[in-house]
């Protein structure tokens, strides 16, 4: 089983609805109308984050770079320490009118392209699709 988590927030810089949940998280600690306790929590598990969870080698391939907005990271459900985390951090953002939504899935419909012990990063299959047209 796979679990996948995505954040959709209204971003009163660009004025525009985004997508992502690190970057939802990122833009509820610089911009928000924190309290204390939660500006303190948020930026605790960003750093943790940060520092815990590898980013896939994928992503810095210059060659790779468009392809990266299309594709996706799951969590394995083994990885309890990082999807406890996850969890506290949707909680967070949910309590200041972020869209959160946590999905999982038994099989992944996209091409792999990174594997790591916590999570599976993949080209969704309508990506690979439109690469060979």
């Amino acid at each position: 089983m796979y679990l996948r988590y995505r954040a959709k927030y209204y971003n009163e810089t660009t004025e525009q609805l985004e997508f992502g949940f690190f970057w939802a998280a990122e833009y509820l600690k610089n911009y928000g109308n924190l309290d204390i306790d939660d500006r303190q929590k948020l930026e605790e598990l960003i750093h943790w984050f940060d520092n815990n969870l590898p980013i896939p080698d994928y992503y810095q391939k210059k060659k790779n770079r468009q392809d990266a907005k299309s594709a996706t990271s799951w969590f394995k459900d083994s990885s309890n320490n990082f999807i406890a985390r996850m969890n506290e951090l949707s909680e967070i953002l949910k309590n200041y009118n972020v869209e959160v939504e946590r999905i999982s899935s038994k099989k992944l419909l996209g091409k792999q392209i990174y594997e790591d012990e916590f999570q599976v990063t993949i080209l969704p299959y309508r990506e690979v699709a439109k690469k060979i047209k």
